[in-house]
């Protein structure tokens, strides 16, 4: 059944003390699994420990941590009134997902496992040069800050359109806690804790779809009213215009570029590979991610079309009760579920559970960086109490920046669409640099660096473009039926989206483009920049580069050639260098590891790299 108006937010159900019970027992049990892991095993003394849990986690919590660690509250807010408000196009980043699984368990996995790079920017000094490695680790820790920050006001919103705690308390709370287990547990804490808000998003998740399909009038009603409302015509749109939002190509293209780069790449993610001990759980456990992960965003994407069909009536943003569509999902619990003490609570701690997962993961992945990526650059035999104090402390550290900027993404639009411009500006250029040294050894560090510079000016200049001026999208709702007879409290009618020009010819075309098309664009230019200005100023010799750091990708592709063409395809990496199965035993590497840092036992003989620098 569809809703009935609801007038003011004194009418709506708040929070009953079970309620915020339950909110007090997840963050207590968070914060008391910070504390066993402080106080067992090896008690965190260790900077192997902390960051990676010795290598020996097991691959079930690590499977649910590396899916918990990107279904943040952004997700599970943002994309219920991504699809309310613009249909279903955003489903389809499910497609380029299964794509990039594969090509992240057969490519990236293996070059990363057996360099046993604690920071995957390592990888960017042995292929390039150290100033590239340095560049690159300060935007990605900018861009990761910002990005938690986006992630811990997510849930702040949710709980204080909810109940009378203010906002910015909120996500003082959440922010403490959250930086207090992970700081004092490590990466053992941050799994743990991972596996326990991924069940809780899971349970919170499927309860609101379910209720609003309920409401909505059931699964045959829903999808009759996404239909008639245009909310699936994203999903057969195969126009080529880039300002359109959401086409069949711009959300595979993004969608592809936006996963490569977060289960790729990115570091948290990486360290959650070297937490196993092995590469072929690694490998497993990426496989084991993928259900998972579909499931979700299903349940999220079409949470948004029950939405629709619950308040199709009448907009709760446009009767004021809201500010913006990310609180939907709150005011919807409340509304229809609020007269059941205790589900509330579930069902906004699943919401918690999302910024949560997230934020202890990068706060994490961050630790490793400024260590790994700062201060061992500096000192390089630093002792494993000062390593594990610098971990420690950089927590903290990074935890309080995401708290003070949490306090400004409120100024901001749509959480979903800013965290996707966001990445797209800044990850699509360094997915572009791993791919210039991954797959092109014609690469020098001249080439990568102005390839990667090339990159950064033009998503930043689209994505700030864009952001400055007006707005191109159009803020109605697809079909809403907005007679003043069921929504009182709007004079007249307002226009759907189709009586708006999705255009604005006041605007140039170029900060129009979908913000979908922000990370393919930083790709591209990365790459073609990067690859010409090696071949002008000086390309790197294949033979020089160590072959742990190349993929053959061009002599894959033409498996069906005769084999001395596609050795030549190969460009001269010695390949045959490498053994059938490279992969260093995990536990060896950090006793060599722990070794090197003591000074006691010198670096392995490496293959030898000649590079530019």
């Amino acid at each position: 059944m569809a809703r009935l108006p609801v007038y003011s937010l004194e009418s709506i159900p708040k929070f009953a003390w079970v309620d915020y019970g339950i909110l007090g027992l997840m963050l207590t049990l968070s914060a008391a699994i910070g504390i066993y892991q402080a106080c067992t095993g090896g008690k965190q003394k260790t900077a192997g420990e902390f960051l990676l849990g010795n290598s020996k986690l097991h691959i079930v919590p690590v499977t649910m941590s590396l899916l918990a660690g990107f279904m943040s509250a952004v997700t599970l807010l943002g994309v219920p009134a991504e699809t309310y408000l613009n249909g279903m196009g955003y489903w389809l980043v499910g497609v380029p997902f299964c794509v990039t699984i594969p090509m992240v368990v057969y490519i990236y996995v293996p070059i990363f496992y057996n360099l046993k790079c604690i920071s995957v920017f390592e990888y960017l000094e042995k292929r390039f040069c150290r100033s590239i490695r340095i560049f690159a680790v300060i935007l990605f820790v900018l861009n990761t800050v910002i990005y938690l920050a986006v992630v811990l006001y997510g849930p702040s919103t949710a709980l204080s359109a909810v109940t009378r705690i203010p906002e910015w308390m909120c996500i003082l709370i959440v922010g403490s806690i959250c930086t207090f287990y992970t700081s004092i547990g490590g990466v053992k804490a941050v799994v743990w804790t991972d596996a326990l808000q991924l069940t809780l998003m899971f349970g919170g998740s499927i309860t609101v779809l379910a209720v609003a399909v309920y409401h909505g009038g059931g699964p045959s009603e829903v999808v009759e009213l996404a239909q008639r409302s245009g909310r699936f015509d994203d999903l057969h749109d195969f126009s080529v215009d880039p300002k359109d939002r959401h086409t069949v190509w711009s959300v595979l293209a993004g969608g592809f570029v936006l996963w490569a780069g977060t289960y790729g790449i990115h570091q948290q993610q990486v360290q959650r590979y070297l937490s196993l001990s092995s590469r072929k759980e690694a490998q497993l456990c990426l496989w084991l991610s993928l259900p998972g992960f579909l499931a979700l965003m299903s349940i999220v994407c079409w949470t948004g079309m029950a939405f629709y069909a619950y308040f199709r009536f009448c907009d709760p943003m446009w009767q004021g009760l809201i500010s913006s569509a990310d609180q939907m999902l709150p005011l919807f619990t409340m509304e229809t579920l609020g007269h059941w003490p205790g589900v509330p609570g579930l069902v906004v701690v699943g919401v918690f559970s999302g910024s949560l997962s997230s934020i202890s993961s990068g706060l994490n992945s961050l630790a490793a960086l400024l260590l790994e990526d700062c201060f061992k650059l500096i000192k390089p035999t630093l002792s494993s109490t000062a390593q594990i104090r610098i971990s420690k402390s950089a927590a903290v550290g990074f935890g309080l920046c995401s708290i003070g900027l949490a306090f400004l993404v409120s100024q901001v639009g749509g959480i979903i669409e800013f965290a996707n411009s966001l990445y797209g500006m800044l990850s699509g250029p360094l997915l572009g640099l791993y791919v210039l040294g991954i797959f092109f050894p014609c690469t020098s560090s001249k080439g990568a660096a102005t390839g990667y510079v090339a990159g950064l000016i033009t998503t930043l200049w689209i994505g700030i473009g864009a952001k400055l001026t007006p707005t191109m999208y159009p803020q109605p709702i697809r079909g809403l039926y907005t007679d003043p007879a069921t929504c009182p409290h709007i004079k007249g009618s307002y226009p759907t989206i189709k009586d708006i020009d999705l255009h604005n010819a006041d605007i140039p075309d170029i900060f129009q483009i979908s913000y979908f098309w922000y990370g393919p664009i930083g790709v591209t230019v990365t790459v073609v920049i990067g690859v010409l200005s090696s071949l002008l100023t000086g390309r790197t010799k294949g033979e020089d580069i160590d072959p742990r750091l190349m993929y053959p990708l061009f002599s894959r592709l033409a498996f069906f050639l005769p084999h001395h063409v596609r050795k030549k395809l190969e460009f001269g990496v010695p390949y045959d260098k490498l053994s059938a199965n490279s992969e260093v035993d995990a536990s060896a590497f950090h006793l060599e590891t722990d070794f090197i840092t003591a000074g006691r036992l010198p670096p392995s003989p490496a293959f030898v790299v000649k590079r530019d620098r």
